[in-house]
Formats: structure tokens, sequence, C-alpha cells
């Protein structure tokens, strides 16, 4: 079998769970090849109950990022449907700068860390805020 049908060069880690939120690191390849790993643990993600409010991908430890693997975030980002996606792309130009250079970070809630991507909080966080700020005003 040909190395670009190998999905064991993609890792998918559940690293972090919060009430409401999930993250998964990936790291290695992520292309045609390895795209059914990462939609299996996507669905997993979201099929569990409670349904996560924000699904994290970090991204950061990528060695490469095809179209077939941005693609994949793309299902991903639509498949939450009224949940949120952040994706963590870490200071990798091969993340980064191809989402950039694609339009995707434009579409996708991109953020440099994990830690900032965590710290944005769940929609209901800032449906709270959203709401004190109105109440106080």
């Amino acid at each position: 079998m040909a190395d670009s049908f190998q999905p064991e060069r993609l890792l998918v880690v559940r690293t972090h769970s919060a009430p409401g939120v999930v993250v998964l690191a990936l790291s290695g390849e992520l292309d045609a090849g390895t795209t059914p790993k990462l939609a299996q643990a996507t669905a997993r993600v979201l099929a569990a109950e409670p349904r996560p409010e924000v699904l994290i991908l970090d991204l950061s430890e990528l060695r490469f990022l095809s179209v077939a693997g941005v693609r994949q975030v793309r299902t991903a980002h639509d498949s939450t449907g009224a949940d949120r996606l952040r994706v963590v792309t870490g200071e990798r130009p091969v993340v980064r700068d191809f989402l950039r250079a694609t339009g995707f970070d434009a579409v996708l809630d991109c953020y440099r860390t994990r830690a900032g991507a965590i710290a944005a909080g769940s929609r209901a966080d800032f449906v709270n805020r959203a709401e004190a700020v109105w109440n106080a005003g």
C-alpha cells in the first residue's frame, strides 16, 4: 500500500476535557490518506452525551497539511452545527500559512495557542458575558 494511505501517519489524541470543551491534538500528517482518522475521532466526540459546546482541533504539531486535510477540518467545522469548532495553528508555517493562503483562516475560528482557544470559553460563557454587558448598560 502506498505511503499516502497509511493512517498511522496521523496521531489524534483527546488531550483536554472541561465542561463543554474537548480538545483533539493532531500530530503527524493530515492528508487524503489520514483524513478518515480525523473524521472518526470528530464523530466520536460529537456523538457523546452531552455534546460538547466547543471542539478544539490542535493542529500545531502537524508536519504536513494538504488540501484534503483542510477540507476535513472544514467538514468538522460544518458538522458541529450550532456548536463551535476552534483551530489551533501554532507557530508552524505549514499550518498557519496554508490556512491563510487558502482563505480558510477567515472561515475557521483560529488561535495561535491551545491555551488561547480554551480561554475563549464556551458559547454559554459568551452569552452570559454579553447578557451581563447588555443588562449593565
